[in-house]
């Protein structure tokens, strides 16, 4: 059985009143208004799980997250948690290690925020215990997903994202966690997210599939056509089977997605691909 949850905010400030805080980027395309908001964690050897906020006057439309250079810890830590804030504020990334790494390590999470669109809401859906794959309700009629989150819920170490995909008609998300070879913990869940608006201008999916290798790391980039930014990304492991962790989904600069995982460290014999995903507007 899943649970659904819907949330709604007050109208935001007019753009006119909107004050950027913090290290925001103006878009250099359309939509109005749109701006990245960017946190990074302190150095630690520990799972963690940051918040990049929004600024004043602002929503967040979707976010990203990755494992911080130097001493990134790819094949032994992976994002668990993309999460837009249910208040609308900003946008939370978690990481955790699947194999013990030795060195301290960070992650850096990402926010795209926006003057609030007409409709926006978010939808989420929780599956049963152990069920891999995880759908929002739809945004419905008029409505269109223009920001993507997932969340494994327990199962800390042993579970992992493997999918955060937007439908080709941005309708619903669809979330995948995927337990790791040898893993014990049987009462874990998954959550998937999908932030709703009312259909923005020029509104579209943009992805890009990789080739299938054995390499032990594979990364997926794909722009905006010109004259449009992002509103959030996503990412998908093929034929992964819980092998391959997600390292990272960059949505900087604000018309460009790119996206990386790695096998597990030890390795993976498969072969494997990943997919990129960004919802673009204008």
């Amino acid at each position: 059985m899943t649970m659904n949850r819907r949330v709604r905010v007050a109208a935001v400030a007019a753009l006119a009143a909107f004050t950027a805080l913090g290290p925001a980027s103006p878009a250099a395309a359309d939509p109005p208004g749109l701006v990245t908001e960017i946190e990074t964690s302190n150095y630690t050897s520990s799972h963690k799980t940051t918040k990049a906020d929004c600024p004043a006057g602002t929503v967040v439309t979707g976010g990203g997250g990755y494992l911080t250079a130097p001493n990134s810890p790819l094949g032994y830590a992976a994002l668990y948690r993309m999460e837009p804030a249910w208040d609308g504020t900003g946008f939370w990334v978690g990481t955790e290690e699947i194999v013990g790494f030795a060195a301290d390590w960070r992650h850096t999470a990402i926010a795209m925020c926006a003057p609030q669109p007409p409709g926006w809401e978010i939808l989420s859906s929780t599956g049963a215990n152990q069920a891999q794959y995880v759908t929002t309700p739809t945004c419905g009629t008029g409505r269109s997903v223009i920001g993507v989150g997932g969340r494994v819920n327990g199962g800390l170490g042993q579970v992992i994202l493997e999918d955060l995909t937007p439908s080709f008609d941005l309708k619903t998300v669809t979330v995948r966690g995927v337990a790791v070879p040898g893993a014990t913990d049987d009462t874990w869940t998954v959550t998937a997210y999908a932030v709703c608006a009312n259909t923005p201008a020029g509104l579209e999916r943009i992805s890009l599939t990789t080739s299938s290798s054995s390499d032990s790391q594979i990364s997926a980039v794909k722009s905006c056509p010109a004259g449009k930014a992002l509103y959030g990304g996503g990412i998908a492991v093929n034929a992964g089977n819980g092998n391959v962790l997600l390292s990272g989904v960059n949505i900087t600069p604000i018309d460009t997605v790119r996206t990386w995982a790695n096998e597990i460290a030890g390795g993976y014999a498969n072969t494997w691909n990943l997919t990129a995903y960004g919802i673009c507007g204008s």
